[in-house]
């Protein structure tokens, strides 16, 4: 377990593991992993309530079976309506020992190829009412003249959404290096991304996102955890995972929404092509929502993966989490599914679902 306070929340993360050798396609496909995500925090004297929230994995993409939710009280599955996120919630009164929240599912990613070259689309061809929330400026994707003029400058005698996208996916390649030494990284700070040009995922595909909706192309954000880059044919055991990884996504008319990883590109630079339409398995998807709320109060946060906890309804800082997975080899896939023993989403869980208010 780690403990986060929630000034570090924003700066803990990672990318899916590096290799000295280039990346081959064999390590790009499809995983199974079963994973479990625990989250634990210790009140402080005298307290009557903590709530804990724990995100849980989305399902666009990948298929989330065996779903199970355990803590120290009853646990309900909220969907966020802003994200459609969803958060594992629970409430304990009068604790007299530490609040857990725990979550296992074993998760089956796909490997994504988006049909870019089956878009001719332009920008005039994008529905700007169905896609109004992926083209606005928000408190974390801040759209400022800086942004346009680069967008404008980048885009300009590009016919269409994809060739305009790759233009921006090319310009923040060359701007942005994958470097966390300068403090500032890990909050998707545009200007911080202009001026520095360097930082980790949330700094690229935030300043990607930015110039892509500054160019009218929808884009939008997805966060997880990453999962080593590997076949995943072989059982190697329980693996712990040190932080998030994130990544982006621009709609295309006739395409859908197209995938890119620009940081996985910068640190692997023979995948640059691939990461432009592809994305590799080896993650999961938790969540895309940004400037988002628990339970619609509270300072909005910039994005949620982490645990969030609330003692009589104040946010509480030392909280710790693990996150841990190892893969599933097809072959013992395909003996559990024989044996009935992969459950449906949500089975064997005390957990009920429902929006929050």
């Amino acid at each position: 377990m780690r403990p986060l306070l929630p000034s570090l929340l924003l700066l803990a993360a990672a990318g899916p593991a590096v290799a000295a050798d280039a990346i081959g396609r064999d390590a790009l496909g499809s995983r199974t992993v079963r994973l479990a995500y625990e989250a634990r925090v210790t009140p402080p004297p005298g307290t009557e309530r903590v709530e804990l929230w724990l995100p849980l994995p989305r399902e666009e993409n990948q298929a989330v079976r065996e779903l199970k939710l355990s803590g120290s009280a009853r646990v309900t599955v909220l969907r966020l309506p802003e994200s459609a996120d969803r958060v594992a919630w629970l409430h304990a009164e009068k604790p007299g020992e530490p609040v857990v929240l725990d979550v296992t599912a074993l998760v089956t990613r796909q490997e994504l190829r988006a049909p870019v070259s089956a878009s001719r689309a332009r920008v005039a061809d994008i529905d700007l009412a169905a896609y109004a929330a992926e083209l606005a400026s928000s408190p974390s994707i801040q759209i400022n003249d800086e942004v346009r003029a680069i967008a404008r400058r980048e885009t300009a005698g590009k016919p269409t959404v994809v060739a305009q996208a790759h233009a921006l996916y090319d310009w923040v390649f060359d701007h942005m290096q994958y470097d966390k030494s300068v403090p500032g990284w890990g909050l998707g700070d545009i200007p911080y991304c202009l001026k520095v040009g360097k930082g980790n995922c949330t700094d690229f595909h935030t300043l990607f996102i930015a110039l892509a909706r500054a160019s009218g192309i929808p884009a939008r954000w997805n966060i997880g955890f990453p999962v080593a880059y590997g076949d995943g044919k072989g059982d190697g055991g329980e693996q712990t995972v040190s932080g998030y990884h994130c990544w982006a996504e621009f709609y295309a008319p006739g395409a859908g929404w197209v995938p890119v990883d620009i940081s996985e590109a910068r640190k692997h630079p023979e995948l640059k092509d691939y990461f432009f339409g592809n994305l590799s398995g080896n993650r999961v998807l938790f969540t895309r929502g940004r400037d988002v709320t628990v339970d619609g109060s509270g300072k909005p946060l910039n994005y949620l993966i982490y645990p969030v906890a609330r003692a009589d309804g104040k946010e509480l800082s030392g909280v710790e989490w693990k996150f841990t997975y190892r893969d599933v080899p097809d072959a013992e896939l395909t003996r559990s599914a024989a044996r009935g023993e992969i459950a449906p989403l949500l089975a064997g869980t005390a957990a009920t679902l429902r929006r929050t208010p």
